[in-house]
């Protein structure tokens, strides 16, 4: 593989990846809902990821004493945070995929450097074609962070041992660590709002440049 990939050729391969998983790959990812008790002025809106077993300890916590939820619980990683919000606000398949890859790709290149194996100049060229797609629908990951997935679930080794000639081979892992995430982590809505759509316009208005 050579020079800059179009991407209509990425969106393609991811297409044809997601065969064997296309409700779990293509499909939208629903954040869980947790009200959280604010009395305070303004509102309380935001995403975060946690492990399936972590989630449910959470949303109990929050539900017995919020306040130590609000001020007492260290914050997340703020590009995860970033990635799940997007990921929920997408309009549609496409745009889910180009959160999937250009977040999956960059942590990936970052992963594969040094390797020699193929695998950071791949990912790299998936990274640029998802970012340019979408750099003209969302407000982008600042470029100090270096972690936009909860987790790149393969092993180590296994990257190590993967040769890169073809960017499909990265496009294989980074659907390989999607479904192992979208199995382990669940996505949570933290609000103060019970009627959160019109939260959810104005942060949209917000993070969207086209709005």
């Amino acid at each position: 593989m050579r020079g800059e990939m179009k991407w209509e050729d990425v969106y393609k391969l991811w297409e044809q990846g997601c065969w064997r998983f296309p409700d779990i790959l293509s499909g939208p990812v629903a954040a869980e809902t947790v009200f959280v008790e604010y009395d305070r002025e303004g509102y309380f809106y935001g995403y975060d990821w946690l492990e399936n077993g972590a989630a449910q300890e959470r949303k109990r916590r929050i539900s017995n004493d919020p306040i130590t939820f609000l001020y007492f619980t260290a914050p997340s990683n703020k590009g995860t945070i970033q990635t799940a919000q997007m990921l929920a606000e997408a309009e549609d398949e496409e745009e889910r995929a180009a959160i999937w890859i250009a977040a999956t790709s960059f942590e990936l290149t970052e992963r594969g450097s040094g390797m020699g194996t193929g695998l950071s100049r791949c990912a790299d060229a998936l990274n640029q074609a998802a970012h340019m797609f979408l750099r003209e629908r969302y407000v982008m990951w600042h470029h100090a962070m270096r972690k936009l997935v909860p987790e790149i679930m393969i092993p180590y080794s296994v990257l190590e041992s993967v040769r890169c000639e073809q960017a499909e081979t990265v496009m294989g892992l980074i659907q390989m660590n999607t479904l192992m995430l979208l199995k382990t982590y669940t996505p949570l809505l933290y609000t103060s709002v019970k009627d959160t759509e019109a939260v959810y316009g104005r942060i949209v208005a917000d993070h969207r440049l086209h709005c």
